[in-house]
């Protein structure tokens, strides 16, 4: 059953059971009051027989009325109505009573003064019929506006259902492949959570398609070089072997590509992994003085090997973010600065706080990059060919996409030491949505 009839069908219900409910209680209501009314009626009708000359008069006087009535004078029938029988009506000798006769429920009212007696009767059947009467004038503009009150329920329920049914029809008409945003132009206070999270799912699953192919064409593409170097490499060995004149190179040789493999494997791992989704479900308070440490002694072997030396100028500072993806960030800037500014130069990393924003600074004594490259080195697998040392063109990717998470901002520059310099600035605190990351 569709929404739209079932409110319809529950809300005439509601009318239709709240009218007769108010129906019943007015038929209680009126009934107990034309009986007062009635009774008074009575009354009023016994005194004027008792005080009326007409009581000396035969018993052979009518007078029409709608009562019955009897005028006893020393317990001796006076005068009676038409309706009334030759003997005592009631047995009561005051007030107000119920009595039957002629086949029909009679209220009956007596009034003695003196030696006069009047009895006044009124038909049960009368009142009721008198009740009814007047319930029915009551009830009967409400009966008819009942169907006009369906009417107009319908066409309400319909207009304040717009908006779902747009709702519907758009899901509806949406292909599997279709994961465009949802739009209801009159909507409800009620219907725009649904489309906000509707919209955010759609958006996520986008995303989520998007990194999967990026991560197909990531691995097609930076894996086809080092696999057909590794390729070339073992045909090189085997021949080598076959001809007993396997040397040193040849080792270095396969060690090195397959070193660059694993390298290219863990970059794009790194940058698939940190998706929205996952960071902000990680996110932690951070030391990041203890984290910049960390990272500078994974690498220190490199540092050592290339002749270099490294600082670092911070004091103690918490930051709110991803563990793995500030590490990751961190290790990309510090290799790169190790593998691009040559041997036997110097790498200053350093961390400047601020009132809302911690900036760390990394900066290196080699050859830098020209003005040229500084647009393009966030573009995946963009290399930048001024150096010997060759990359897989993902480093600055992944750290502008992590930094994008952060909520941050990331900027090149020639740095005073003659090289690169890179200056990251993240938020100390970050806002709760994630899902536009």
């Amino acid at each position: 059953m569709s929404i739209q009839r079932y409110l319809l069908i529950v809300i005439l219900s509601v009318v239709t059971l709240a009218s007769f409910g108010a129906a019943l209680q007015g038929y209680k209501a009126s009934k107990a009051k034309l009986n007062h009314v009635f009774d008074e009626e009575m009354r009023s009708f016994a005194i004027a027989l008792l005080h009326s000359p007409i009581k000396q008069s035969s018993t052979n006087v009518v007078l029409h009325s709608i009562f019955a009535y009897q005028i006893w004078i020393d317990n001796k029938l006076s005068l009676k109505s038409h309706n009334s029988p030759d003997k005592h009506i009631t047995k009561n000798n005051k007030g107000y009573s119920d009595s039957s006769f002629l086949g029909k429920r009679w209220r009956v009212f007596v009034l003695v003064e003196g030696s006069a007696k009047v009895v006044v009767a009124q038909p049960v059947e009368q009142r009721l019929e008198s009740v009814e009467e007047v319930l029915l004038e009551a009830i009967l503009p409400i009966v008819y506006a009942i169907p006009l009150i369906g009417l107009l329920v319908f066409f309400a329920i319909n207009r304040s259902l717009k908006p779902l049914h747009t709702l519907s029809k758009q899901l509806q008409e949406k292909s599997a492949n279709d994961l465009t945003a949802i739009q209801v132009k009159e909507n409800s206070t009620e219907l725009k959570p649904i489309e906000q999270t509707l919209n955010s799912l759609f958006e996520r699953l986008t995303n989520a398609f998007e990194r999967e192919k990026r991560l197909s064409s990531d691995a097609a593409h930076e894996l086809r070089t080092p696999i057909s170097v590794l390729k070339i490499t073992a045909h090189n060995i085997k021949t080598a072997f076959e001809n007993n004149s396997i040397e040193r190179h040849h080792i270095n040789e396969l060690h090195n590509n397959t070193i660059r493999m694993a390298h290219v494997i863990e970059q794009i791992i790194a940058l698939n992994r940190t998706t929205p989704e996952s960071f902000s479900e990680s996110k932690t308070t951070l030391a990041l003085r203890e984290l910049l440490q960390s990272v500078i002694s994974e690498n220190y072997d490199q540092i050592e090997l290339a002749q270099q030396t490294v600082s670092l100028e911070a004091k103690p500072i918490s930051l709110l973010g991803d563990k793995f993806s500030l590490e990751v960030l961190f290790d990309n800037l510090l290799k790169n600065a190790i593998k691009y500014s040559g041997n036997g130069t110097n790498i200053n990393i350093a961390i400047k706080e601020h009132q809302h924003d911690v900036q760390v600074i990394v900066e290196d004594s080699g050859v830098g990059i020209t003005k040229e490259h500084l647009d393009k080195v966030f573009l995946r697998f963009y290399r930048v060919k001024q150096h010997s040392e060759t990359g897989s063109g993902l480093g600055l990717s992944i750290v502008k996409h992590i930094v994008d998470l952060h909520e941050g901002n990331i900027q090149l520059m020639a740095s005073d030491l003659g090289g690169l310099k890179v200056a990251i600035t993240l938020p100390k605190v970050m806002s709760l949505d994630f899902n536009n990351a």
